[in-house]
């Protein structure tokens, strides 16, 4: 069946259609567009109810925010109905009277987290803390507190029946469908670790403009918005929780508040009051600040018009699948630098013309305290001391490990083309591992993938990304991809040969052999190419995806993987050690006897020992950079055991190719099972030599320079006097002088007669 190209245009807009979304908004259905309007009114009618809040005044009708903590303990069975008959609408205090905390988690945020500032020698806190910090957290309470109740509006189901067109009315609580806190939402350990990546939002996309993002903040002096993305879990990793919260930053006094938001919590609202837990002279003036900034990006932003069906789907999975947070973090201030020399900082790091900024003294983000508290699932988790340096400077950081990085591509180009002019004959290349150099291979071009992945996640390092991906893909895929197509060619021959065949090589099996092979055809290079080059990319793809899977996985689990694969693709050279003992190369001694005897033989090591220990060490390198520097770039953990296991893993290897040089690559094999192999040199009989067209005085012509060559002929006596060493007699029976012979398998391991398979020097 044939399709013209008018009909193949068709069907590929047809599936555009199809599969495109109707308009910007996601809406794909009019119970969806419905939805939406929904939301939007939602939002639109709390945003009213924002507008008439006052710092003296309580929460009206806004969604997760009808109920405080007291509500729940004077009545647990309480709904989060609004306007509640014995609720006290008019006023505001500080309590869990009116608050989502109990008192407790008050008095400890006031007390032990957030810390009144010296007002003599105020502190000084950095403008700009985008960063990711690591730390620990520890589970202080589970089940001390009841839990708030927060519906979920019904308008946010789909639709039962695709009839449906208008959605339900009404609210649900998760209760209600049995959805047990303790299975979804429950934080069970007691002790983990957490990551808190810190993004500054300073500036908002709005969907009626060109496009552009625009500065909504005309306090940012005083206050900065942020968006903090929480990750954390046990150190095992088999319970692990993940949250997005708005957050405000409070510059003078280093205070961090970070609330989640879902579909039955609109924390947007709530920040002016609880960021006024302290309680001071100050609390009207920043409520009244605060509201002026959510204002600005409510407005800024076209909040409520630039609403979609994934911010609506979003917001569903958290409320049904999270619990809300309420997060408290107090910053470390930077007391040794002054307003000015923290702007300047800012500006050498955003924009560096070499500033008199020292950057490699510049302290971590930190945070001296934190807490996380959930309403709806009773949790309190607390922690401290946890830091992370700043995005610019870790970016600083990575870009030097890059370019490092290339530098040692570069080097391993260098090694290899070496390499390469070493083994510049069929003879030499056939001794070459083609498995040792496919492990190298796949690491090449799985970094290669690698680092294009992550230029297209880290625009702030596209450049040194590209570059570092450009090298090793030069690297991958030609010079060691071409190098394997000249292994490959060179040793096809021996395809599916057994081992002991390929240690034999004796006068019977290779005599048995030239029936069976003499008709091989080697293909030649573009075919093996194509053939390579498919593998190369399928086994990279496959490994790639792999060891992107892995770190998803459980923290045991995706140890054990990464230690195998480590000890796996750094057994380079044990394939290599294997085919030096197939080959049978002979010891030092005797190679440099036979070249001082002028006798010139293929018998030398294949691989340079520049190549072996350049190799190791250039693969070696990033691996102890890993896993003995606690501040790599990584944020990979510690083990020095490891690491000195692996370098006396790669010792050992180069210690018994080095013994191979010495001793020779058979040495540790018995020579009982070592039978002898192949020798071109040896006697003929009368009867062979008639059938190769012998002369009246037993000689034969040579193929190669067309004269004569002398023969040892076992059955007539006056033959005897020819050396063996001046002719070789091919597997095949073909004579021909032993230079002539030697020069021709230099370049091809072929007979230059029948063109059967000849075995290596």
């Amino acid at each position: 069946m044939e399709i013209d190209g008018n009909t193949l245009i068709f069907i590929i807009i047809i599936l555009f259609l199809f599969f495109s979304s109707p308009g910007g908004d996601g809406v794909s259905s009019q119970y969806e567009f419905n939805q939406l309007q929904r939301l939007r009114s939602q939002w639109s009618t709390e945003y009213s109810e924002f507008q008439e809040m006052h710092y003296d005044s309580n929460f009206k009708n806004i969604t997760g925010l009808k109920l405080a903590f007291q509500d729940v303990v004077d009545d647990p069975g309480v709904n989060a109905t609004y306007p509640l008959p014995s609720k006290d609408y008019s006023h505001w205090s500080q309590d869990q009277k009116y608050l989502l905390l109990p008192n407790e988690v008050i008095s400890h945020v006031k007390d032990h987290v957030w810390t009144t500032r010296n007002r003599e020698s105020p502190d000084v806190f950095p403008p700009n803390i985008t960063s990711t910090l690591l730390g620990h957290l520890q589970l202080v309470s589970n089940n001390k507190y009841p839990r708030l109740p927060m519906p979920v509006e019904k308008f946010y189901d789909p639709p039962t029946e695709f009839s449906d067109v208008v959605p339900p009315a009404g609210d649900r609580y998760l209760d209600d469908e049995k959805l047990s806190y303790g299975e979804i939402h429950n934080v069970t350990f007691d002790n983990g670790e957490i990551s808190v990546q810190v993004t500054h939002l300073d500036k908002v996309y709005n969907r009626f403009g060109n496009g552009e993002r625009t500065y909504f903040n005309s306090q940012t002096d005083k206050w900065k918005l942020l968006n903090l993305r929480l990750d954390f879990s046990d150190k095992a990793e088999h319970e692990k929780h993940s949250l997005v919260a708005d957050a405000v930053y409070d510059l003078k006094n280093g205070r961090i508040l970070a609330m989640t938001q879902s579909a039955k919590f609109h924390s947007l609202f709530a920040f002016p009051h609880y960021m006024n837990l302290q309680d001071d002279t100050e609390s009207k003036e920043n409520f009244n600040s605060l509201k002026k900034l959510i204002n600005e990006y409510w407005n800024a932003s076209n909040f409520v018009e630039t609403l979609t069906m994934g911010n609506l789907q979003d917001w569903h999975d958290n409320a049904v699948y999270k619990c809300e947070y309420v997060a408290f973090f107090q910053l470390e201030p930077w007391n040794q630098y002054t307003p000015d020399q923290l702007k300047m900082i800012d500006e050498e790091l955003n924009w560096p013309l070499g500033r008199p900024a020292n950057l490699s003294l510049v302290p971590p983000v930190a945070f001296k305290s934190g807490l996380l508290y959930s309403p709806d699932c009773g949790l309190e988790l607390k922690f401290g001391d946890v830091e992370g340096k700043r995005y610019e400077i870790q970016m600083r950081s990575i870009r030097t490990h890059l370019l490092f990085g290339i530098g040692l591509f570069i080097a391993q180009i260098y090694l290899l083309l070496c390499q390469m002019h070493h083994t510049n004959t069929p003879s030499s290349v056939s001794k070459i591992s083609f498995y040792s150099f496919s492990m190298i291979n796949l690491v090449d071009g799985s970094l290669a993938t690698l680092y294009f992945i992550a230029a297209s996640v880290l625009p702030e390092l596209y450049l040194p990304l590209v570059t570092s991906s450009f090298t090793c893909f030069i690297l991958a895929s030609i010079f060691e991809t071409r190098y394997l197509i000249l292994v490959y060619a060179s040793q096809f021959n021996e395809r599916n040969v057994g081992i002991l065949t390929l240690l034999r090589r004796n006068n019977e099996s290779e005599r048995e052999g030239a029936t069976d092979t003499g008709n091989t055809v080697i293909p030649d290079e573009a075919s093996i190419s194509g053939t390579l080059y498919g593998r190369f990319f399928f086994t990279l793809l496959s490994f790639t995806l792999l060891t992107l899977s892995s770190t998803s996985w459980p923290r045991k689990v995706r140890m054990v993987f990464e230690y195998i694969t480590i000890c796996v693709l750094n057994s380079y050279w044990l394939p290599q050690i294997f085919r030096n003992a197939i080959k049978g190369t002979l010891p030092r001694r005797s190679r440099i006897r036979n070249e001082a005897l002028g006798v010139q033989r293929q018998n030398k090591m294949p691989l340079l020992w520049k190549f072996i220990i350049g190799t190791t060490i250039i693969r070696t390198l990033p691996v102890v950079y890993v896993f003995t520097y606690s501040s790599n770039v990584f944020r990979h953990h510690r083990d020095v055991r490891f690491v000195v296991i692996l370098c006396l893993y790669l010792l050992f290897q180069i210690a018994v190719l080095y013994s191979q040089d010495i001793l020779g690559s058979r040495w540790f094999l018995p020579k009982m099972s070592i039978p002898e192999g192949y020798s071109y040199h040896k006697p003929m009989s009368a009867q062979e030599l008639m059938e190769h067209g012998s002369s009246a005085n037993h000689t034969v012509d040579c193929a190669i320079c067309m004269s004569e060559v002398s023969v040892y002929v076992e059955d007539v006596p006056e033959t005897h006097k020819v050396d063996l060493q001046t002719y070789m007699t091919t597997p095949c029976g073909h004579i021909f002088h032993t230079h002539c012979l030697e020069n021709w398998m230099s370049y091809k391991l072929q007979c230059p007669v029948c063109r059967s398979p000849l075995p290596p020097l």
